[in-house]
């Protein structure tokens, strides 16, 4: 007895489940537990050494991974877990590609006897109103010409006469129907009704099949446990158009080791097409599964029931791709909203009687449809990132390379050897249609996750078989618009002063990459358009010579390429991961050893860590060091820094001159580090003056003895450009010789204007706000603090502000308030008190001590 526990709304197609009860009826007719014929499998060639590069490529991610949860590398949050969460995305689908990578299998045909009887098979595909009619009697003579004894079925849903003569000229059975329900699913099971064969065929009209389709298929139904055997669905429009190249080249991997892996975990997807089902197993679901996936619908319920699935990797028919973007958006649209519907309501009331690996399986297939949500994320960070002047992630781009640049060569490895599997020899490739097509169908993926949450109905249409010789800018037009989009960003944040830096360039050449991409997709659109290129060039002789012996070197070569890459990919992939572990060691011992023997003082002279530490400014020069008189002051003489609750060391500023006669304290840097703290120097300098040789060779000499040294030269240029030229001139005159310890403070010569005076990120460790001179450094700071948001080189550096307020006993709530305020600040200067400045023209020759905290 059948029974039909599933039904459909008519207008969406959407499955729904009736009760537990009758899912529970469907497990009545389940297969026989006694052991007979059972299918063999063996491994494909290739599969030991793809688990090899697996392993290999698990270690890589592994590390990757490890390196890269660190909460030091989140920038701006909600970028962040956006482009961390795509990030994971294609990780999780490699790791989905490689499961199956690593048990691909070919089933062994099992042996008929000569003198068993054939079985009886029915033969089905179906009609619909608007189909090209020579399309479908071409796929009826190809059933007719099977040379299997079998009935030949049409489920012509428009009852039209000229192809029911076709089926009585051919011996065909012509069967429709005049309620119609349940779309193609419906229509089958209607035919089932009156079909009486042990197995059944279903096939897409657009589908014409090899006379040897039976032979190949029906043997594995000895093993009475099989339930249904799907064989590969090849295609014979490629050539029509790029879209129909593309969406092509989206099933080459599908139909190669992915499925051939699902023999091993008997989870082998059912398609609309080319599929062979035991009319018992069907019989015992209710037949065909309604839904806009009707084909998985089916698949699940089977598995469920506890058959088996075959896939016979052979190519025994050939049908029609999409060739418009109307009719392949269409396609994707109606299988996206029916996996997810699939997901989120037939998934969860299967669940109990799925294999684990057939719960993992029908839980991440769906999630393909996914990508569109996980394009649209790539697309927009980038631009977000430029228009927002925030950067998603604060990491070293090198160290980044040093630890993705591996994962992703051996992903692509692994992609390359598993070419190896697919199903005809003008597959392998790089498959650039394909995935531009995928990236350019983000919008249809996503409406069809939206229309499953707010469960807007799609009707189920048979996808348009006709070629497309027209342009189609209209459905472009939203692809269009976002690749302007990404250009226009990429375009402002190079004119924005301040900015370009390289998480900058980085962040304008991911946005001009996706418009690339966009423009690609809307372009593989416009059919009229490119055959009249194509036209252009292929009858121009020169270029039409040119591509045949582009042709003939690539068919040359690429034989001996392919084989020494694939017998060279283990080896290649095994000194990649061995270089990889032993840089990762290198650069976990370097950090242990930073951790371990690099002073507090150290880190934070270099980053700001190690908490907020207060100081003050004292008038006057200490004496009688031995250095020139200062210039005007800036506002900061002698600073003498007291000590935090977090601080272990002071730090003491000293002003000098810069010129020709300038010299350093030497005696008072050496007592400074003597006493456990800081120096910092402080000089003028011109334009020209920037470079003094005998000034620098001191002061390199005092960077290889002491123990830290900061730096804050005050630079006078007649402008901007000038500016900064002088201040990284000074900067890259120091690093020239070797030394990379010391610390720049920065501190811009225009408050008002610090974008167009910043020299850049790689010239600064800390940048300086002066407010010694106002009446509020809240007032003085606020402004400077905005300057310094907007901009994505400064936000990682961290502040050091004088402020206007005397050193006295409430220094300590004011470094509070200040710290909490403006977390940002690692360091707060007060002016001088009353009592030292009567004590500064007193002092002798050693440096003072600096107040008690």
């Amino acid at each position: 007895m059948k029974q039909k526990f599933y039904q459909a709304n008519k207008d969406s197609g959407a499955a729904t489940i009736l009760s537990t009860t009758e899912v529970k009826a469907s497990r009545s007719v389940q297969p026989p537990e006694t052991i007979g014929v059972r299918v063999q499998f063996q491994d494909a060639k290739g599969t030991k050494q793809m688990r090899v590069l697996v392993v290999i490529g698990l270690i890589l991610l592994a590390q990757f991974f490890w390196w890269f949860a660190d909460s030091d590398h989140m920038g701006y949050a909600p970028l962040y877990w956006a482009l961390t969460f795509s990030l994971c995305y294609k990780m999780l689908r490699m790791l989905h590609e490689w499961y199956h990578y690593v048990h691909v299998q070919e089933p062994i045909l099992p042996a008929v006897p000569p003198t068993a009887p054939p079985r009886k098979v029915d033969m089905l595909t179906t009609a619909c109103p608007g189909e090209p009619h020579a399309m479908i009697i071409a796929t009826l003579e190809s059933l007719v010409a099977v040379r299997y004894p079998h009935t030949t079925y049409l489920c012509d849903e428009g009852n039209n006469p000229e192809l029911k003569a076709v089926c009585e000229r051919l011996g065909v059975v012509h069967v429709t129907r005049t309620v119609k329900k349940n779309a193609k699913a419906g229509n089958i099971n209607n035919a089932l009704q009156q079909a009486t064969g042990e197995f059944c065929v279903v096939l897409d009209p657009d589908h014409q099949v090899t006379p040897d389709f039976l032979d190949q298929v029906m043997p594995y139904f000895e093993d009475d446990t099989v339930g249904y055997v799907q064989v590969v669905q090849a295609y014979g429009n490629q050539k029509e158009s790029f879209v129909a190249l593309g969406a092509a080249e989206q099933t080459y991997h599908f139909y190669g080791p992915l499925m051939m892996g699902m023999n091993s975990y008997n989870t082998v997807q059912s398609i609309g097409a080319n599929c062979t089902f035991r009319r018992k197993a069907l019989d015992g679901i209710g037949g065909h599964a309604p839904g806009l996936t009707e084909d998985m619908h089916t698949a699940m319920l089977l598995h469920a029931a506890g058959w088996k699935s075959i896939y016979a990797p052979v190519v025994v028919s050939r049908g029609l791709v999409p060739s418009s973007l109307g009719a392949f958006y269409m396609q994707q649209l109606k299988w996206a909203r029916g996996t997810f519907d699939l997901l989120t309501h037939v998934y969860p009331r299967l669940f109990r009687n799925f294999t684990w690996r057939q719960k993992l399986h029908y839980f991440t297939l769906p999630l393909y449809f996914f990508s569109g949500v996980v394009a649209l994320i790539d697309i927009v960070v980038p631009v977000a990132s430029l228009l927002l002047l925030e950067f998603p992630w604060h990491l070293s781009l090198p160290e980044f390379a040093v630890h993705m640049l591996p994962v992703t060569t051996v992903g692509l490895l692994i992609r390359y050897n598993a070419q190896q599997w697919l199903r005809e020899q003008h597959e392998p490739g790089l498959h650039l249609a394909g995935g531009f097509l995928r990236i350019a169908t983000w919008w249809v993926y996503t409406l069809g996750l939206i229309y499953t949450f707010f469960n807007v109905k799609v009707p189920y249409i048979p996808t348009p078989k006709e070629g497309h010789v027209k342009n189609e800018w209209p459905l472009s037009s939203l692809n269009l618009l976002l690749a302007v989009v990404c250009i226009g960003a990429a375009t402002y944040s190079m004119q924005v002063p301040g900015i370009r830096g390289p998480y900058t360039k980085l962040m304008a050449t991911l946005a001009l990459m996706n418009a690339a991409i966009l423009l690609v997709a809307v372009v593989m659109a416009q059919h009229k358009l490119l055959n009249q290129l194509r036209q252009f060039l292929w009858t121009t002789p020169p270029l039409f010579s040119f591509k045949k012996w582009v042709d003939n070197r690539l068919v040359a070569g690429g034989g001996l390429i392919t084989g020494q890459l694939r017998r060279g990919s283990v080896a290649f992939a095994m000194g990649l991961a061995i270089l990889h572990t032993l840089a990762t060691a290198g650069f976990v011992l370097v950090q242990w050893r930073e951790q371990v023997g690099i002073s507090d003082d150290y880190i934070w002279a270099h980053t700001g860590s190690g908490g907020l530490r207060t100081g003050v400014v004292a008038s006057g020069n200490p004496l009688p060091l031995p250095i020139a008189p200062a210039a005007a002051s800036v506002g900061s003489g002698l600073i003498v820094w007291g000590k935090s609750p977090k601080a272990s060391s002071q730090v003491v500023s000293l002003e000098i001159a810069s010129g020709a006669t300038a010299r350093l304290p030497v005696a008072a840097i050496e007592e400074i580090n003597q006493r456990g703290d800081i120096p910092m120097l402080t000089w003028h300098a011109t334009e020209g003056s920037t470079g003094n040789p005998s000034f620098q060779r001191q002061v390199i000499r005092l960077l290889k003895h002491e123990n830290q040294l900061l730096l804050r030269p005050i630079i006078q240029a007649p402008n901007a450009h000038a500016y900064r030229a002088a201040w990284q001139a000074l900067v890259k005159g120091y690093r020239a010789t070797g030394d990379t310890t010391a610390v720049w403070v920065w501190t811009s010569p225009r408050p008002d204007s610090i974008a167009s005076y910043f020299p850049g990120s790689a010239n600064v460790t800390w940048v300086a706000s002066d407010c010694g001179a106002n009446s509020s450094g809240d007032a003085c700071y606020i402004p400077f603090r905005e300057q310094v948001a907007a901009q994505i080189e400064m936000q990682s550096k961290p502040i050091l502000l004088f402020v206007p307020q005397a050193q006295s006993a409430a220094s300590a709530q004011w470094a509070r308030h200040y710290g909490s305020r403006y977390p940002e600040v690692k360091a707060v200067v007060f002016a001088a008190g009353q009592a030292q400045a009567a004590n500064a023209g007193s002092r002798q020759a050693r440096i003072p001590a600096p107040p008690s905290p």
